[in-house]
Formats: structure tokens, C-alpha cells, sequence
């Protein structure tokens, strides 16, 4: 019997079947976002029927400085487990104990700041609400080193998992609460348990527990990575955005901001948040091998693409009549900010790959800088624009998002060793078959103006799929094709390692 040292190896990358596992995890991330943003989504639209904009308002800005102070902790050292070719089990603790020290200094200043905070956005409810959401710093903080483990053993069939159990405790309390009159507390109580359930998980599926394994050494090895990867993290979580509309504006404008965000927060996730995971674990593993890095990410810009442009660009074309049927009147205000989102969809899962490939090669601090700068002009144009209101507000986000699509598509076009020309025809078929699929559905508009608005809806939407799923079909049969040859594949390898296994059962 073996006995595990400290400096033993405990978790290397998945050398075999990388692509086959690739193809799988794809689908647990696709199941893991698709399922619970089904019911996200119907918590959202019975939530945004009952509540109004200031009280999602209100929720949204005491979240936000929960997530600022908590974008100040190493949240993403797990991203440096991942990316690192060999973990020992001191590299895991060390970086568990110093999640935790965080949480408690955090949590700590987030109860101290409570009440001035309050005081001076002159909205009360905010005290307790951040007393409340603030215990998402403890959980968010202790599952960073099983989180990476699981990710890092490409088990997304247990990340689907935890997820889901997620989901659904917050979904399920989330209802009840506030139906039975709790209001916006019920978001804040709802979140909570969410991220409780998902810590739960978490440890449950890396069959793992801390231990007393800790060494300074471990922390350098993680240190710079971490260190840049925490930076972009910061960049990405701490809100600010959100905090200057609540206080230089109001709770309601602040509501309606978050309402058009939240929405594309939740159809990204779908489209790209799972595959996010994926890619990033993939590509880390096949650094060394050029060549296969720029087939994988090109497969996934290629699937990216292919559902993100029909999902947003069909949006924006029904959204003024989808917002105010399906979320209430109330949410007209909503319409252009959320198009305006639209537009930054069509980049932003398709960045996600990006920042994928980027990390993977080791180039946080160049993602971190770009982050940075591109934060700096957003707080800038809402600093500047807040008089204007939040329909400028967005368009401004909009704009800037354009002006930065060049830079990045250069730097991809570095790293896969393919022109910026070359890189880009990616987009050029799936961008033709959407602009078919909104001819279909603003004719459809013109020619049934007369119809109530849920069945001209639903046939708008109906004959917008069929459509693109025509269109597309044509103009990327080959792609699509070597694509399900790679989904036939590693069914098969599956299938294969099924039947190896219950032969050597039946023989042992």
C-alpha cells in the first residue's frame, strides 16, 4: 500500500481522449447553463411581474458591493490550479487557507461599512440586505480549490451537478418567498442559498477535504498567474458600474440597467458560459501542440457563433414586443438598452473563447491590462453620460465594445498563427444566415401587425427558427459535418471504454 507524501503529484491534465472528454464536457456545460437558466429564467419573469424596478434595484446595488469587496479576495487562484501542469496537495491547501483568511477580513468590512453605506445611498433596506448577501463571500471563497479541482479532472458531468442542485434550492425558495409577499428579500434570501448548495457540491464532487499541508513555495509557484488572473477577476466582478448608476442616479434606473444586463447575462451563460469552462481546460492542456490549439478553438468559435448571432440578433428584432408581454409594461423603458446588449452579445461569448485561448497560453497579465483599460473607458462614459440616463449609458458600453473587437482579434490571430482576414470569415456565414432569418421575421411582423401579440410572437419566432436552421445548413454543411463526426467519435470512444470495462468485469 502507497502511502501519499506532500510532494506527491495529486491532479495532472487529461492526456488521452482529450477531444473526446472536450466533446463531452461541452455537453455537460451546455447542460449545466441550459437547465438552470430555464429556471432562472422563470424565477426572472415572475419576479420582474411582481417586483418593481426599484426594488430589483435596490437588490442590484447592495449585490454590487458585496461583489466589489469580494473582487478584492483570490478568487481566481483556482484559474492558476487549472492552468498549472502539475498540483501538489500543498499547492490545494495553501491556497484554501488563504480563501478563507479572506472571507473573514471581507465579511468582516462589509458589516462595518453596512450602515454608512445605508445612510448615504438613503435607502435602509440596504444595511440588512448586505448583511445577507454578504455570506456569499464565505461560500463563493471556500469552493475555489474544489471548483478548480473538478474542472481540472474535466468532470463537468459533476459540475452540471452542483449547478443544478444550485439552481434549483434558489429557484424553489426564490418562489415561495416571494409569492408569499417577502419582496425583494426574497432575491437576496434566494441568492444565498444558492451559493450554499453549490459549496456543498462542490466539495462533494472533488472528493476532497483541506488539510494543514502549507508552503510558501506552493503559493509562488501559483503567485503570478493568480496574481493577474485575481486582477482580471476584480475587473470583472466588482460592479462599479453598477454602483455609480445607484448613487448618482436612482434605485429604478439602476433596476432597469440591470434588467437589460441580466437578461444577456443569462443567454450568454447559456450560449458561452459552459463552453468557457471547456475550452479554457482544454486549450491549457494542449499548449505544447499548435496546431490542435487553433482546430479547437477555431471548432468552438465556429459553435460559439453559430448559436450566439441567431439568439441575439433574433432578440433585438422582437424586443419590443417580447419585454413588455412577457416581463410587464413596466419594463418598456427596458427595449433599447436591451438591444443595445444585443450587439454586445454577438462579441461577447465568442470573447469568452478568446480569453480562453489567451490564458491558456499563459498570457494573463496581457488579458488583465486589456481588461483594465476597457473598464476604465466604461466607468469613464458612465461617469460622464450618467445625466443622460441609462439608454446612453448602454449605447456608450455598446460602442466601446466595437472599438476593442480589432484588438483582440489580433492578438487571437497571433496565437493560432492565422490572418486576422482568415480569422474573421468564421463569422461571415452564420452573420448571412441570421440577416435571412430577420427578413423572415420583420415580414412576418409587417404582414401580421393585426394579430394579438403572444401568437404573432410565436409565429415570428417559430418561422425565424426554421429559417436560420435552413440557411445555415446550407452554407455550413462541411463545418457542421466534421463537426457531428467529432460528437460520432467520442460517442463511440465512450462506447468502446463501456465495453471494455464490463468485459473485464465479466472475466475477473
Amino acid at each position: 500500500m502507497s502511502v501519499l507524501r506532500d510532494d506527491d503529484i495529486l491532479f495532472s491534465h487529461v492526456n488521452e481522449n482529450r477531444s473526446a472528454a472536450a466533446v463531452t464536457g461541452a455537453f455537460w456545460s451546455a447542460l449545466s447553463t441550459f437547465i438552470p437558466t430555464v429556471f432562472t429564467f422563470a424565477v426572472f419573469v415572475v419576479t420582474s411581474r411582481v417586483l418593481q424596478p426599484q426594488d430589483f434595484g435596490l437588490v442590484a446595488l447592495s449585490f454590487s458591493i458585496v461583489s466589489f469587496a469580494g473582487s478584492f479576495g483570490p478568487t481566481a487562484f483556482g484559474e492558476a490550479i487549472i492552468q498549472r501542469a502539475e498540483i501538489r496537495r500543498s499547492h490545494l491547501d495553501t491556497i484554501f487557507l488563504l480563501s478563507l483568511v479572506f472571507s473573514f477580513f471581507i465579511y468582516g468590512a462589509l458589516c462595518i461599512a453596512a450602515s454608512p453605506i445605508a445612510e448615504y445611498v438613503g435607502h435602509g433596506e440596504i444595511r440588512y440586505l448586505i448583511y445577507i448577501m454578504g455570506l456569499k463571500v464565505f461560500f463563493d471563497f471556500t469552493t475555489i480549490v474544489p471548483n478548480a479541482i473538478v474542472n481540472r479532472k474535466m468532470s463537468f458531468h459533476l459540475v452540471a451537478v452542483r449547478t443544478v442542485i444550485a439552481t434549483i434550492t434558489s429557484a424553489g425558495i426564490c418562489l415561495v418567498l416571494v409569492l408569499a409577499g417577502f419582496g425583494l428579500w426574497a432575491l437576496a434570501i434566494a441568492q444565498i442559498a444558492a451559493t450554499a448548495a453549490s459549496c456543498g457540491a462542490s466539495f462533494w464532487g472533488a472528493g476532497w477535504s483541506p488539510g494543514l499541508h502549507l508552503k510558501r513555495a506552493s503559493l509562488n509557484d501559483l503567485l503570478h498567474y493568480g496574481f493577474f488572473a485575481s486582477g482580471t477577476r476584480f475587473l470583472q466582478t466588482m460592479s462599479l458600474d453598477n454602483l455609480i448608476i445607484g448613487v448618482l442616479l436612482s434605485p429604478s434606473a439602476l433596476g432597469m440597467y440591470n434588467f437589460s444586463k441580466r437578461l444577456f447575462d443569462m443567454i450568454n451563460n447559456v450560449i458561452a458560459g459552459g463552453l468557457t469552462s471547456v475550452t479554457h481546460v482544454l486549450l491549457s492542456s494542449l499548449r505544447s501542440d499548435p496546431k490542435k490549439v487553433r482546430e479547437a478553438f477555431l471548432m468552438a468559435t465556429f459553435g460559439c457563433s453559430l448559436v450566439s448571432y441567431p439568439v441575439f440578433i433574433g432578440l433585438a428584432a422582437v424586443a419590443d414586443d417580447l419585454i413588455p408581454t412577457v416581463f410587464g409594461g413596466h419594463w418598456i423603458e427596458a427595449v433599447w438598452p436591451v438591444r443595445f446588449y444585443c450587439v454586445i452579445g454577438l462579441m461577447a461569448g465568442i470573447g469568452y473563447v478568446q480569453a480562453s485561448l489567451i490564458k491558456s497560453q499563459g498570457e494573463m497579465d496581457w488579458w488583465f491590462y486589456y481588461q483594465l483599460a476597457r473598464n476604465i473607458l466604461t466607468l469613464l462614459s458612465i461617469a460622464i453620460l450618467y445625466p443622460y440616463g441609462v439608454t446612453t449609458i448602454v449605447f456608450a458600453i455598446m460602442v466601446q465594445v466595437l472599438l476593442f473587437w480589432p484588438i483582440t482579434s489580433w492578438k487571437v490571430s497571433r496565437h493560432i498563427d492565422l490572418s486576422i482576414v482568415a480569422y474573421l470569415m468564421q463569422f461571415l456565414r452564420p452573420s448571412m444566415a441570421s440577416a435571412g432569418m430577420v427578413s423572415v421575421v420583420l415580414l412576418l411582423h409587417e404582414a401580421l401587425i393585426h394579430w394579438s401579440t403572444y401568437p404573432r410572437l410565436a409565429v415570428e419566432i417559430l418561422a425565424g427558427a426554421i429559417a436560420y436552421g435552413c440557411l445555415i445548413f446550407i452554407l455550413c454543411r462541411p463545418r457542421l459535418n466534421l463537426l457531428m463526426g467529432i460528437i460520432k467519435q467520442a460517442r463511440q470512444r465512450k462506447n468502446n471504454k463501456g465495453a471494455s470495462v464490463s468485459t473485464v468485469a465479466h472475466r475477473s
